[in-house]
């Protein structure tokens, strides 16, 4: 049986709301007094999609040499691992076509 995530306990009131930190942080947020590094954030957005794929990975092996019985885990793993290597494969395009419009422009 699942249970709701609904109840008291999880309500922010209207005063907890309107602070900064009351909404879910991004792994990918500056901390306090540090700038931004695309580089910094696209090497973990990277190593990230490279981790879910090495998960997706083991998850397939064993569940190929059975010993594990959780194809639905499996499946979710690798769905994970295939969305994050389109997002990276988005991100390095969209660079490219960058890069070319930017060689494009005459000075």
């Amino acid at each position: 049986m699942v249970l709701p995530l609904s109840g008291p306990e999880l309500a922010l009131t209207p005063a907890e709301a309107s602070r900064p930190d009351a909404t879910t942080s991004s792994p990918f947020a500056p901390t306090e007094g540090t700038s931004v590094d695309f580089s910094g954030v696209l090497e973990r957005t990277v190593d990230e999609a490279n981790r879910l794929h090495a998960v997706a990975a083991a998850k397939t092996d064993a569940l190929a040499r059975g010993a594990s019985d959780d194809l639905h885990g499996t499946m979710i793993s690798v769905k994970e691992a295939e969305i994050s290597m389109k997002l990276v494969g988005a991100v390095r395009n969209k660079l490219l076509d960058a890069f070319h419009e930017l060689w494009r422009i005459n000075l």
